[in-house]
C-alpha cells in the first residue's frame, strides 16, 4: 500500500465526493454535503460488486450482502433469488 492509497482510504466519504466533483461552487458543494449526510455509505465491494434494489417496506436502498439484501433504512432483509 502506498502513502497515496492510505491517504485515500483515510478520507471521509464526503471528502472523496467533493474531490470527485472538483467544484468551488458553494451551492453544488452544499448539495453534495446534503447527499452524503442523507444517504447510507455503500458496503464494501463483494464478489458481486455493489448491487442495490428498493426496499418494499420503506422504499429506501437495499444493499446486496452475499446472498441477502439488507435495507439501509429499516433493516429489512430478503434472500437473493437467482
Amino acid at each position: 500500500m502506498t502513502t497515496t492509497d492510505f491517504a485515500d482510504e483515510a478520507r471521509s466519504r464526503l471528502a472523496r465526493l467533493l474531490s470527485m466533483a472538483d467544484t468551488t461552487d458553494p451551492r453544488l458543494r452544499a448539495r453534495i454535503e446534503e447527499y452524503a449526510a442523507t444517504t447510507p455509505d455503500p458496503p464494501p465491494h463483494g464478489p458481486h460488486g455493489i448491487q442495490t434494489s428498493g426496499c418494499p417496506l420503506c422504499r429506501r436502498t437495499m444493499w446486496r450482502q452475499r446472498d441477502l439484501r439488507v435495507c439501509a433504512g429499516c433493516g429489512h432483509v430478503e434472500d437473493v433469488t437467482t
